[in-house]
């Protein structure tokens, strides 16, 4: 297992509700980047998969970042998928909206 990657949400940087939250990445070769999910997909793969499709909008980056960089689009997968993991280990009913304004997490 790599290092893990920290994260944190800003919902300061929401520009309404409803746009998911933005989150800013606060280590490693990405910190500072912040970027928010748009547009998820999720389709049956035929094999009793499931494939996960999701728009990137970048929010703030450094000039001639490539938002396609197989690092970034492998950590932002890391980063959506912790938070989907996090929902469904959640055994009470609190809603996406309150867990997204935590002040910091950690994707280990």
């Amino acid at each position: 297992m790599g290092k893990a990657v920290e994260y944190k949400f800003i919902p300061e940087a929401s520009v309404d509700s409803t746009q998911t939250c933005p989150i800013e990445i606060t280590s490693g070769k990405f910190s500072g980047i912040i970027y928010r999910y748009g547009k998820i997909d999720f389709k049956e793969d035929g094999n009793d998969g499931l494939n996960v499709t999701r728009e990137i909008e970048m929010i703030k980056f450094p000039e001639g970042f490539d938002q396609a960089d197989k690092d970034f689009t492998q950590t932002a997968g890391e980063i959506f998928v912790k938070i989907i993991e996090s929902q469904v280990e959640s055994d009470d009913d609190k809603d996406l909206e309150a867990d997204v304004h935590e002040d910091k997490n950690t994707l280990l």
